[in-house]
């Protein structure tokens, strides 16, 4: 079953118009109608407008719902053992290479030293290489300094 005719059958079982729904839920009308037609719909918008219906958020009926949303965008039949744990494995590897990074970057900046502030402000790179463009500026200004007691000295953009 489709969720979107599962979503239909717990509307018309607590005897609700697509406009009764989408007054209850405070959506458009279209927004039911939409999710009824099948199209495009987030989670968040189903499972809303399944407790404004009445169906509690822990309700054997959301959870259905969930799965049937869940094997639409998937398409997997998340009822077929084999297929599901083809999902289960294709998870577990995910998270293995997920636990690796993590830790290598654990370790990594552990051996750096780095503390939360320079965490923040490699974040911060990160996010805005444009800064990382001003910094590689600002290195290139700077004398090689042979040892790290020796202070760094700007030179004038001319000097180069």
């Amino acid at each position: 079953m489709q969720y979107t005719a599962f979503f239909r059958q717990l509307r018309e079982q607590k005897g609700l118009s697509h406009e009764a729904l989408a007054r209850l839920a405070r959506v458009h009308r279209n927004t039911v109608v939409n999710v009824e037609g099948g199209r495009p719909v987030k989670f968040a918008t189903l499972a809303r407008l399944v407790t404004k219906m009445g169906y509690a958020s822990d309700s054997p009926e959301l959870a259905s719902l969930a799965l049937l949303w869940l094997e639409s965008l998937s398409g997997l039949d998340l009822a077929d053992p084999a297929r599901l744990g083809l999902a289960r494995q294709k998870i577990a590897t995910y998270q293995r290479s997920t636990n690796r990074a993590t830790a290598s970057l654990t370790e990594t900046v552990r051996r750096a030293g780095l503390r939360e502030g320079d965490i923040r402000l490699l974040e911060l790179a990160a996010r805005r290489p444009e800064l990382l463009a001003i910094l590689r500026s600002i290195c290139d200004l700077l004398p090689a300094a042979d040892s790290a007691d020796e202070a760094p000295v700007l030179r004038a953009a001319e000097d180069k």
